[in-house]
């Protein structure tokens, strides 16, 4: 099999030709101790089966960045038959540095001229032959977005898996070319890679090549030391000159530019969305619409995934062994929690889809480095600069990541204080995971207010991480070391639609396998909690007495129907509630009359005997019926109190209402302790326990319409559960992942008790003044915010330590 790797700079089009490449067969992983995604596919073609790696987008091989990294650790330690170097062909000159680098591998390498489109557009002849003649290699013209160049590229593939390369690509380094040499000499290490660009690395100083090829780092200080002396030479900096001269000659001479002063359409798009008194109502216009369309349309949506989520519910209680009254078999219990578990947060699917595709949407479009761009500016002020951007984004400063890649993307950020103040910033963002608790108490209490309350939500988090940033910053942070801040402005695209709906399929099936690995795990462990010890001998002595009055009272009324013999023990009685119970939650789902009919064929096929009972259609059976509906509605109320029973004596229960004398001023009781106590294990866990702690014995209910009609929370209840889960300390992964980053165990601490403590006095004030001054939920949930913006602004208007930065716009 021939391993290919895809190489390319970001923005240049390499996830679409990868897409392009293998359609929907992926497999997506993380690089060995990172959490970086490596994407791979297997390709048969003519007879010959290709692996395609897609490593990540890198500008170069330097190690300032975790994809940097990732990318040279994979070409050194995996033995790659060829490169696919995928450059954006409307910005040849610049895409041509990481080429160079990449032919002094000394690999087979394809050049791919993606974006051919839009040079054509942008009138730019580029000499293919001659460059190919250049640069000693294939080149493939394609259009990833329109699938043109995909059997090309194949096809240069084939070719060059069978190439040796003789003579690997120079360039020639004037002045260290003697140091190169001598370099040259010292390595001992046999590798597939060109010994000469191992030495021009080590030259360099790079750590990972210095430790492969085993070279003392004090040998290359003396050297580098011995160049500056003799001819004043910065060894990056000249190496970066003579790449991007070279780029430029090559440039010269095999494109023509025949409108070169032509005003692009990205310069005239940024004029707007980049202008000063634009960027930011344009960016919070985006940002709503993104809720709007995702979290309140989503929302709708789920009430057509919700009737089949609790058909599924209803069809797995009936295959499970049946109760008998309020004696329920533990495997049937734990199967219904499970379910409830699983149910309450995969109902939440539409929103997510929506949500990952706009998102992705936003990606190909190219705004997300404008956000970047857009957002430094007020990043600065609070000791941040643009590069905490994406651990932010990840992080869910929009809504839908996760804090976990959101820290492990700090990596790229070179600003020690910055880097810091991100990891421990990271973890206020709106994760995936909160995304259901929201949802789920704005569904219940803030229906008409969803989208302005989301909002709220949203950008608060973003205030608070910031805030806490510039203290920090300002204090423990303040010594330590700042670096400059580079970017580049990508040209703007069009979406592509397939590309966008893959993206969001993939994002929604690892969500989909966190719950089912994760959260059910979670599940578990909670259902043992609160499982035992489980309901006294003396309080189950009274549930008992409560049944069998409410059997006396059954079996006299109906005693003397005609149908008596049929329920006279009460193992009948107990198959005939069930039933009841059973066709009763099917029915409620039931929306059409030929439905229905079809519905009552089913059941009387299966229950020939009882099913009269169920739905009666003589005086005796009427009167049966209304005895069981009376019977029912007993038997639910009475599997409720035991099971609120249960959770109170339970464990878990224990520690909940042992923390009831602090919560109570946040307005929280001990159900809601028991949530966020298991949000703490995985933040999805807070819904599925509130969801299944609040279960009413109706299957047709959805979570917010149980925690709704309970009756024990008001709006201001809710917005105080939002603040806490807002500050939320971060999950178990999280926490590792601070330590891991960090080095510290102190930030660590740091990270997990700070948001508690603050968590629960922010909750505690509000509530307090929202009854004071008989707030409504929605005007609680304002004045928060309100509170916060003043205080961010009065921390803006103080200047902080501020690292340069750099802005690059490809056009």
């Amino acid at each position: 099999m021939t391993k290919v790797a895809l190489a390319g700079q970001p923005n240049c089009g390499k996830s679409t030709i990868f897409n392009m490449l293998s359609g929907v067969n992926q497999h997506v992983a993380n690089y060995p101790g990172v959490t970086v995604d490596k994407k791979s596919t297997t390709i048969k073609f003519q007879g010959e089966r290709f692996e395609i790696v897609d490593l990540p987008g890198t500008y170069s091989f330097s190690t300032y960045s975790l994809e940097e990294r990732v990318a040279k650790t994979f070409l050194l330690d995996e033995d790659t038959d060829v490169i696919v170097n995928i450059v954006d062909a409307s910005s040849l000159r610049r895409s041509l540095y990481l080429t160079f680098q990449l032919l002094e591998l000394g690999k087979p390498i394809v050049l791919v001229l993606n974006m051919m489109d839009v040079a054509r557009r942008r009138e730019l002849e580029i000499d293919i032959d001659k460059l190919s003649e250049m640069l000693n290699l294939q080149i493939v013209e394609a259009v990833g977005t329109k699938k043109h160049g995909k059997k090309e590229m194949l096809e240069a593939i084939s070719r060059a898996s069978r190439e040796t390369i003789t003579e690997p690509f120079k360039i020639n380094y004037n002045e260290f070319e003697s140091y190169i040499a001598d370099i040259e000499e010292m390595i001992g290490l046999e590798s597939t890679i060109s010994r000469r660009w191992l030495a021009i690395k080590a030259l360099e100083a790079d750590r990972v090549i210095l430790d492969k090829v085993g070279i003392n780092k004090e040998i290359i200080k003396d050297m580098t030391s011995s160049i500056h002396a003799k001819y004043d030479l910065d060894v990056d900096q000249t190496f970066a000159r003579l790449r991007y001269d070279s780029a430029d000659i090559v440039y010269h001479k095999c494109v023509k530019e025949k409108n070169k002063n032509a005003d692009t359409l990205t310069s005239k798009l940024d004029r707007i969305v980049l202008n000063k008194w634009l960027a930011f109502p344009i960016l919070g216009v985006v940002i709503y619409l993104i809720y709007q369309l995702s979290i309140v349309w989503g929302y709708k949506a789920t009430n057509y995934t919700w009737p089949f989520l609790a058909a599924f519910k209803n069809w797995l209680v009936a295959i499970l062994p049946a109760a008998k009254f309020i004696d329920v078999p533990l495997i049937t219990d734990f199967g219904i929690w499970m379910t409830n578990s699983a149910i309450a947060l995969l109902n939440y699917i539409p929103i997510f889809f929506i949500l990952f595709a706009l998102i992705a949407i936003l990606e190909d479009v190219g705004y997300m480095p404008r956000m970047a761009f857009i957002l430094d500016r007020v990043f600065r002020k609070f000791g941040l600069h643009g590069q905490s951007t994406l651990p932010l984004v990840l992080g869910g400063a929009f809504v839908g990541g996760c804090a976990v890649p959101g820290i492990m993307a700090t990596k790229g950020i070179a600003d020690e204080r910055a880097r810091l103040a991100t990891i421990l910033t990271v973890p206020y963002m709106n994760c995936l995971a909160k995304v259901p608790f929201y949802t789920l108490l704005l569904g219940a209490f803030f229906k008409e207010d969803m989208a302005i309350m989301m909002f709220f939500i949203s950008t608060v988090t973003l205030l608070i991480a910031l805030i806490v940033a510039r203290l920090l910053t300002s204090t423990v942070l303040s010594n330590r070391e700042t670096a400059p801040f580079i970017m580049e402005l990508p040209p703007y695209h069009l979406p592509i639609v397939r590309s966008v709906l893959l993206r969001a399929v993939q994002r929604v099936w690892l969500y989909i396998k966190k719950v089912m690995t994760i959260v059910l795990a979670v599940a578990v462990v909670l259902f043992v909690l609160l499982q035992y010890p489980g309901v006294s001998t003396e309080k189950m002595a009274e549930f008992t007495q409560q049944r069998d009055k409410a059997l006396n009272a059954f079996d006299i009324q109906v005693q003397k129907t005609k149908y008596y013999q049929l329920i006279d023990e009460a193992s009948e009685v107990s198959q005939l509630v069930n039933l009841y119970d059973s066709y009763k939650a099917r029915r409620m789902l039931t929306k059409t009359k030929g439905a229905v009919v079809s519905l009552d064929d089913a059941f009387l096929a299966k229950n020939p005997e009882l099913f009269p009972l169920v739905r009666p259609t003589d005086k005796g059976a009427k009167k049966i019926n209304k005895a069981i509906r009376k019977l029912s509605k007993v038997n639910k109320k009475l599997k409720i109190e035991m099971k609120n029973e249960k959770i109170t004596n339970s464990f878990l229960g224990m520690f909940g209402r042992a923390l009831e004398p602090v919560t109570q001023y946040a307005g929280f009781d001990w159900r809601v302790n028991v949530a966020f106590l298991s949000s703490f294990a995985a933040r999805e866990s807070a819904v599925a326990t509130l969801g299944s702690l609040y279960e009413k014995g109706k299957s047709n209910l959805s979570p917010e319409e149980s925690i709704a009609q309970d009756g024990a929370y008001t709006p201001i209840h809710a917005v105080s559960m939002l603040l806490f889960m807002i500050l939320t300390p971060p999950c178990i992964a999280t926490m590792v992942v601070v330590k891991l980053q960090s080095n510290s165990y102190r930030w660590m601490l740091f990270a997990t008790f700070f948001p508690i403590t603050l968590g629960i006095i922010l909750s505690a004030l509000f509530f307090f003044l929202a009854l004071q001054f008989s707030w409504s939920g929605i005007e609680m949930m304002r004045n928060f915010y309100i509170s916060v913006v003043l205080l961010t602004l009065i921390l803006a208007l103080f200047k902080t330590k501020q690292s340069g930065w750099q802005v690059g716009k490809s056009q």
